[in-house]
């Protein structure tokens, strides 16, 4: 972010994509290279993490979730011989009868923990729910499963939670998937993200918020929708280069114009596009760099690219087709510093919505257009190999 006596200042998200958590302190790896010289140190910068320590308010209103579980559905709540009391104020549930503490279902837990059901008749056709676990970590699996639905418990802190820190509030989001027991790394098109909210005092307790799995909606029809990203010739977007073409030469700060689009024939004319994360990378994979963050520029990147818009130039319509422009640039080799040769590629997460969902572009962060002409026309007349996956 900038320098001041000697000492470098930097800024990273807690979810950026080189944040890792170990031991309750999030860490950072960094390459620095000195001005005078060619050799690369490695620094980590970490940050502590506050293990939540979750502690009940006295409330007239009872905590969310479901108390009325069937037997075989319930997840057991704090130690063996917990008492009522002790339960209740666990924010579990206690059956009197048979003398167990249990956790709420499809609730985050006062003690961190996501406790919910997922069901394998929200698709058709249904999955097997002994195949589901946490994405990208198959050791994390249901604590039980059952002919028609399982059951997970998760720390909030385990199986690569994402962890946002917003205000005074702490929020924890885990996504679950299929994977086919026989086929590694072959995954169904079945997922599922579940998020909590905790409230923290200035102590760093947490009170319960709220937790509402958003178990998909019954499949009334069987299709696909397949998406495409094209590159066009200019910022008219009337003709575009042909895979054939590609990798495309231009020059350095100049603007490749890009479009992401639901491909035609579309299954469906009131489905939507929202183009979420774009991201550059190198053919080797030895860095990434963020174009599009939550639909908006990069604001650490002074070549900003534009706000993807629609076909009209629009960010508030649901549309199938957003365009968005990206200013040149080339990666430095980590061997010797200087600007790689390596063609570079982009690569975008989007979103598909039905009519109903909320599914527009807007964003607060933009790049004047003064200043973007004023960047292109002093750009450095340097070739670099740019393509696109």
């Amino acid at each position: 972010m900038g320098e001041k006596n000697g000492t470098l200042s930097f800024y990273s998200r807690y979810d950026s994509c080189y944040t890792q958590v170990k031991d309750h302190t999030l860490v950072v790896s960094l390459e620095v290279q000195l001005i005078s010289g060619n050799q690369w140190y490695r620094v980590n910068i970490t940050c502590p993490l506050h293990k939540m320590v979750h502690k009940p308010h006295i409330r007239t209103m009872s905590p969310p979730g479901k108390c009325n579980i069937h037997r075989a559905l319930r997840v057991n709540c704090g130690p063996q011989d917990v008492s009522s009391d002790g339960c209740l104020r666990l924010g579990c549930c206690y059956d009197y009868h048979r003398s167990t503490c249990y956790y709420r279902m499809n609730a985050c837990s006062l003690d961190g923990h996501f406790v919910f059901s997922v069901k394998a008749t929200d698709t058709n056709p249904p999955f097997n729910p002994s195949d589901l676990i946490v994405k990208d970590h198959p050791q994390c699996s249901p604590v039980a499963t059952f002919a028609d639905r399982a059951i997970f418990k998760i720390g909030v802190m385990e199986c690569g939670t994402k962890m946002m820190v917003k205000g005074d509030v702490v929020s924890y989001e885990v996504e679950v998937e299929v994977m086919r027991p026989k086929s590694i790394g072959k995954h169904l098109p079945f997922s599922l993200q579940v998020q909590c909210q905790y409230e923290r005092s200035a102590h760093h307790h947490a009170n319960l918020r709220s937790l509402n799995p958003t178990n998909p909606p019954p499949v009334t029809a069987l299709g696909s929708v397949r998406v495409q990203m094209r590159i066009a010739t200019d910022e008219s977007f009337t003709s575009f280069l042909p895979g054939g073409h590609l990798p495309l030469t231009v020059s350095l700060r100049k603007p490749v114009f890009v479009e992401v689009s639901i491909a035609p024939p579309s299954p469906d004319p009131s489905l939507s596009l929202h183009v979420r994360d774009c991201f550059a990378y190198p053919s080797s994979r030895h860095s990434v760099w963020t174009l599009l963050y939550d639909g908006c520029p990069n604001p650490l990147d002074n070549m900003r690219s534009s706000v993807p818009v629609d076909s009209q130039g629009k960010t508030t319509s649901h549309s199938q087709v957003r365009r968005f422009d990206v200013k040149t640039f080339a990666f430095l080799d980590p061997e010797t510093g200087l600007p790689s040769v390596e063609e570079v590629y982009f690569y975008c997460w989007v979103e598909i919505c039905p009519e109903e969902v909320k599914c527009e572009q807007p964003c607060s962060i933009t790049s004047p257009a003064a200043e973007r002409m004023k960047r292109e026309a002093g750009s450095d007349q340097v070739s670099q190999l740019v393509s696109f996956g």
